[in-house]
């Protein structure tokens, strides 16, 4: 066969038809490729969706299904019974008519109804029973300073619980009365006590605190102190053995 003059070759002809193939082939894969993709995009946005819908319906199903239902008689209950606990608990005070304030007669008190006074442990208390026997009964509550350790702080604390009895005080016969005994007694010395036997054994007789005053050893201070634990006996007669020798 001839070729035109001037035209394509039978060759260059095949190789067009080729290329525009080739070309189309390329151009349709493309196409292709690009879809799927926007597809498969497509579809996992969707996905993403349903499973957040899906997700949101299942957690307000929980929510509605474990929702306590609004009970107002409940609730109501349960607001009186924290305002009665707090009042009844907290804030409980027992009325003031009912209440007893604390009074200890020191006179008579043992050392477990000593110890009810706030401040007061046992060994205060030991001391104050042991003092007080020595005394033979308090006539003052501030005689509680001369107790050791006791303080004018403590005295004060404990002072609106005192009361005192001083009806029965324990005296002592000052004509009868021996040395030994005499001198137990924390307002008298020892020389004080002595004088006093002596002249006693010497006839004399003490029927006032005029006569006390005649003892050499005595003073005003002492004296004021020991008369309220003293009684003179005017009836007595028989002089006071010699046992009491100085």
């Amino acid at each position: 066969m001839s070729r035109e003059k001037g035209g394509p070759t039978h060759s260059q002809t095949l190789g067009i038809i080729w290329l525009s193939v080739g070309l189309l082939i390329i151009g349709g894969i493309v196409f292709f490729s690009s879809r799927q993709t926007a597809e498969g995009a497509s579809e996992d946005s969707t996905s993403r969706q349903n499973t957040e819908i899906l997700s949101s319906h299942e957690d307000s199903v929980y929510r509605s299904r474990n929702k306590k239902p609004y009970n107002r008689q409940y609730h109501s209950k349960k607001t009186e019974i924290k305002k009665g606990f707090d009042s009844s608990w907290f804030h409980h005070e027992t009325p003031t008519s009912t209440r007893q304030p604390l009074k200890v007669e020191l006179n008579s008190a043992d050392t477990l109804t000593l110890q009810l006074l706030h401040g007061i442990g046992p060994t205060y208390a030991r001391r104050i029973v042991a003092y007080r026997e020595r005394l033979g009964g308090f006539r003052d509550t501030k005689q509680l300073l001369e107790v050791y350790g006791f303080t004018p702080e403590l005295l004060a604390h404990i002072a609106p619980s005192l009361t005192l009895d001083t009806a029965d005080l324990r005296r002592i016969d000052i004509n009868r009365v021996e040395l030994k005994q005499f001198i137990r007694h924390p307002y008298i010395e020892y020389y004080q006590a002595r004088d006093i036997v002596r002249l006693r054994n010497r006839g004399a007789r003490f029927l006032s605190a005029d006569d006390l005053r005649a003892v050499p050893s005595m003073n005003d201070s002492t004296l004021q102190r020991i008369l309220p634990y003293l009684t003179f006996d005017d009836s007595t007669t028989t002089k006071h053995s010699h046992s009491d020798t100085i």
